[in-house]
């Protein structure tokens, strides 16, 4: 009986060796030749079988993933697959894609200066004949905050050609070092760097504490990342406190002191009381400073 449950451990253990060894399947491959092996797609795969025929003068070729998948499977060998539906192989060009692998790196250096780009990976979605050495690529809104996305640059007759791009990278960014509470200010006291695999995100990651005092706009647990979205510059007025008001016609300009019955940033309306309780509508203009609208 012991024999019979060390067998099955063996046999488990062996699997799951071969799943962490196993390659992980991509959504875009290149090719030179038609035929495609299975080297092509798991180097370590003991048997490099033909896995499928690029038909003639096909440059771009679509095949279901769970053929891949059951190719391998039928043939002895494990592939992982993270939620691709569709694999795409595309005709290697002889355009070389190196000027646009650096804009891809000078995009991500510009949004963080602290990034380090382990390697880039570009899939034309198409097969390139030619591109314009000084074509330049525009990126689609947020795509600082994925590792993954799309851009396009205008070929010579004016035409967009799209690129999928891919980077792996680690970034250093701001993580909170406790449980912060809603209006408390960033400090050294709160938060921490912290270098994490680049992936997606719903925000722009922070990566230094401003030189202007900023405070969180929600509660956020200990180590959690910091984004863009989660922080606030601090309100130039505070509700409760004392206020210079302007009053201004095309000849006077009289000033007196109210009180803020609201917060607020630059050029918001806000409500002020007077010292006869009396209430007005005013305009931020500076810090503890406002003018009666």
């Amino acid at each position: 009986m012991a024999v019979l449950h060390l067998v099955k451990y063996i046999f488990f253990l062996l699997m799951n060796i071969n799943v962490i060894n196993a390659a992980l399947l991509q959504s875009n491959y290149f090719f030179d030749s038609p035929t495609i092996m299975s080297h092509a797609l798991d180097p370590k795969c003991p048997k490099n079988f033909e896995l499928l025929r690029i038909p003639e003068g096909e440059s771009v070729f679509r095949v279901n993933a769970q053929v891949i998948l059951k190719s391998f499977e039928l043939e002895g060998c494990e592939i992982e697959n993270n939620t691709i539906h569709t694999v795409t192989f595309t005709k290697q060009s002889s355009t070389d894609l190196k000027e646009l692998e650096k804009q891809v790196e000078r995009f991500f250096k510009a949004q963080y200066p602290t990034i380090q780009i382990e390697s880039i990976h570009i899939f034309p979605h198409g097969y390139i004949d030619s591109l314009n050495k000084t074509a330049k690529a525009i990126f689609e809104p947020n795509a600082s905050m994925k590792s993954k996305g799309v851009f396009y640059v205008q070929d010579s007759h004016g035409l967009r050609r799209y690129f999928d791009f891919s980077i792996e990278a680690t970034l250093s960014i701001l993580h909170t070092s406790k449980k912060v509470s809603r209006k408390e200010i960033l400090s050294l006291n709160n938060v921490l760097i912290k270098t994490i695999p680049f992936k997606s995100f719903q925000g722009k990651p922070i990566i230094s504490l401003n030189n202007e005092s900023q405070r969180f706009r929600a509660s956020l647990k200990e180590n959690t990342p910091i984004l863009d979205r989660n922080i606030e510059p601090l309100p130039l007025v505070f509700k409760d406190s004392k206020v210079s008001v302007v009053v201004r016609n095309e000849t006077v300009e009289v000033e007196f002191i109210a009180t803020a019955t609201q917060e607020g940033a630059l050029y918001d309306i806000i409500t002020i009381e007077k010292s006869d309780g009396k209430r007005g509508r005013a305009k931020i203009i500076g810090e503890n400073q406002v003018e009666l609208q």
